[in-house]
């Protein structure tokens, strides 16, 4: 397939016009219009309709975000094979100079968005579709090292503490450069961790999907699970990150007042323990969110709710005393 017409201002930040031209070059077909996705942090993800009424989701990075694409685009076509429900790639142009992946456009929206409406029976079979697809991924090998990466081999940390503390320092940076709390507010965490310490060094590097949350689990109005979007790595660590993530944005997040039933569904279907390591997760994300504060990432501005948060992280710490 030929690449798109580009334009100089196109590659900092692509826009729909190009997501547009992306499509009609790989595909052959017309599309009519775009419209941006805006929870993602770190590319431009489109959804484009199409002339003859369908949609796919067109995914572009900037240039200096190529690996990531890479990445993505092999990702997609193993973990596929092996049955996790994954989007079919269309079209991967993740060498462009532009790079981009077009997708086949899963029916539904992510899980925050109608988690609320469902009721117990739908959360419930979508918690076990997730904790399903974790365990084909769990299944898969570890080097015995830590953190994000593509693969077993390329992860980059030593001890499953290391993430944990990195995960911190960034937060606290970010909080910092923000200036809306108390530079001391995680000084708490930071005892709870030292506490938790070899206990999170004793934690295997297992492989797992680390943004399953409230996003990129696609699920229809009427609860029917659709499948995962947004793979670009996998996590090697506790697999209960990823459910302690969607309990943090359930209790104070973008997702606040969603259904805490739907975490302890998925944690009872991949049989994991709700403990003290994972309820030091939930305060971790929550303060995650608290550095996100003030933030901009990739053009979209986190929707401010100070108060909300420093509550749900108050009280998480509460738990942990």
């Amino acid at each position: 397939m030929s690449a798109p017409e580009l334009r100089d201002g196109d590659l900092e930040s692509p826009t729909a016009a190009h997501a547009r031209r992306a499509v009609r070059a790989a595909l052959g077909v017309r599309p009519v219009r775009a419209r941006r996705f805006r929870t993602g942090a770190q590319h431009f993800v489109y959804e484009v309709a199409l002339e003859d009424g369908g949609s796919v989701v067109a995914r572009l990075s900037r240039p200096a975000d190529r690996p990531i694409a890479r990445s993505a685009a092999a990702l997609s076509t193993r973990l596929r094979s092996e049955g996790v429900p994954l989007p079919r790639l269309l079209f991967d142009g993740s060498d462009q100079p532009i790079p981009v992946l077009i997708l086949e456009r899963l029916a539904g929206d992510d899980l925050g968005r109608v988690a609320r409406r469902l009721g117990a029976d739908a959360l419930s079979e979508v918690a076990r579709a997730v904790a399903a697809a974790q365990a084909i991924v769990a299944a898969g090998p570890s080097a015995g090292r830590y953190g994000y990466a593509a693969s077993a081999g390329e992860a980059p940390l030593h001890a499953w503490s290391d993430v944990i503390a990195q995960n911190l320092s960034r937060s606290r940076a970010r909080i910092a450069s923000a200036g809306l709390f108390d530079h001391g507010l995680l000084a708490p965490l930071d005892g709870i961790f030292a506490r938790l310490r070899s206990a999170l060094d004793e934690v295997p590097a297992t492989p797992f999907l680390h943004d399953t949350t409230t996003k990129n689990v696609i699920v229809t109005d009427d609860g029917a699970f659709s499948g995962i979007v947004d793979v670009d790595d996998l996590c090697f660590g506790d697999p209960r990150f990823a459910p302690a993530l969607t309990l943090a944005s359930f209790l104070g997040g973008w997702a606040a007042g969603g259904p805490q039933a739907y975490v302890e569904a998925w944690l009872r279907f991949a049989g994991l323990r709700d403990d003290a390591l994972f309820r030091f997760y939930v305060a971790l994300f929550l303060a995650d969110f608290l550095g996100e504060q003030g933030q901009v990432f990739n053009g979209n501005r986190q929707r401010p709710r100070p108060a909300r948060l420093l509550a749900a992280f108050q009280t998480a710490l509460r738990r942990l005393a």
